[in-house]
């Protein structure tokens, strides 16, 4: 999994990565594939919501970036 994240960050991807309730084999893998820590979500199935409202949020400030 590591070797297909790289290599769509190197190719400019930015990668959200949402951890749901994972145990911490799963989270440390997740959070290495997101683009940052800024990019990463450890969640409950209760804050799912919250996140993807997050995301979009960062999705539409870099539209308006630029």
């Amino acid at each position: 999994m590591q070797g297909l994240c790289q290599k769509a960050k190197d190719k400019g991807v930015i990668i959200y990565a949402i951890a749901v309730e994972a145990g911490s084999h799963g989270d440390q893998e997740m959070a290495k594939c997101a683009s940052s820590t800024s990019h990463y979500f450890n969640v409950n199935g209760g804050e799912l919501e919250n996140v993807f409202s997050a995301i979009a949020r960062q999705i539409t400030d870099l539209r308006l970036a630029l």
